[in-house]
């Protein structure tokens, strides 16, 4: 067994689909079934049984996840020293985010970056309400959040401290002055899942005291759209501002609120690494510069 081994094993393990594991390797399921054909004799179980159209792992697989994820763990460790060069530097980075941070940073960043000859890999996939299991598992390396996952294993950065307040198109109405007009107006969400709406940043509102929102929409991009030109509004970021609502009017909510920190969340196995270091600190200076302009 060897470290692209384990990785294949932990990458069928999270994503229950050998043609989806195939994917984010960036190889074919040829080559993934081959590899869980050999863990397959060497664990002399199974791992993983088909179940309808997918496919489910075993006990066994189940079990195998701790300490698949420690020896990968370990082996990433003796490369945390190494020389780095981001010119020659083959990188690869899986970031967990929602539309806002992603049109906001990795636009300018990017291409700052091309700029200056260094062309990483970047996928980008939707982070929701962020998962502990999935930034353990390695599902990917960097996670942008307002609320972090409460866990020892994670090391965190504040990208930008922002609050939440309500945004609305000045040319047609007013802000809401009280909780009782927050409460009536015409609300529009973002829903990210039938269980996780932007609504989760602000626990100290009782959504069941306003109004049923008038739409709901799947991400931040939709927002602006939806609002300008009536008599809606959002509760969203103030440090939307600077990007997918900057043109919109913005205004302090009408209750009390607390401040919140845009995040950049990593798991600690990656702390050490220059490559991961080094991404990490462009991020941050990227969102630093647009926020000073």
């Amino acid at each position: 067994m060897d470290g692209y081994t384990l990785r294949t094993f932990l990458t069928v393990l999270d994503e229950t689909s050998v043609s989806r594991a195939a994917e984010r390797l960036g190889v074919s399921q040829s080559a993934v079934s081959h590899t869980l054909d050999k863990l397959r004799t060497i664990f002399e179980d199974p791992l993983f049984v088909r179940v309808g159209r997918g496919i489910e792992p075993t006990a066994r697989a189940r079990a195998l996840r701790a300490s698949v994820e420690s020896v990968l763990d370990d082996l990433k460790s003796l490369t945390d020293q190494r020389s780095f060069d981001p010119l020659t530097e083959q990188m690869e980075f899986t970031i967990a985010t929602n539309d806002f941070p992603l049109q906001l940073i990795f636009p300018k960043l990017l291409k700052e970056l091309s700029d200056e000859g260094i062309n990483p890999r970047v996928r980008f996939i939707p982070s929701g309400i962020p998962s502990v299991s999935s930034l353990r598992a390695s599902r990917y390396q960097m996670l942008i959040t307002p609320t972090p996952p409460d866990n020892p294993d994670f090391e965190k950065a504040s990208l930008v401290k922002t609050k939440m307040v309500c945004f609305y198109d000045s040319t047609v109405r007013k802000p809401p002055k009280t909780w009782k007009q927050f409460a009536e107006c015409n609300y529009v969400e973002v829903r990210f899942s039938d269980t996780e709406s932007s609504l989760m940043a602000l626990p100290s509102i009782d959504t069941s005291r306003m109004n049923p929102p008038m739409i709901t929409v799947p991400n931040f991009s939709s927002l602006a759209p939806m609002i300008k030109g009536t008599d809606r509004i959002t509760s969203q970021l103030a440090a939307m501002e600077f990007g997918l609502l900057k043109n919109l009017d913005w205004a302090p909510l009408p209750f009390k609120t607390g401040p919140l920190d845009l995040f950049l969340i990593w798991h600690r196995r990656d702390n050490d690494d220059p490559a991961h270091q080094w991404f990490r600190q462009r991020i941050i200076g990227t969102v630093n510069s647009i926020i000073r302009e």
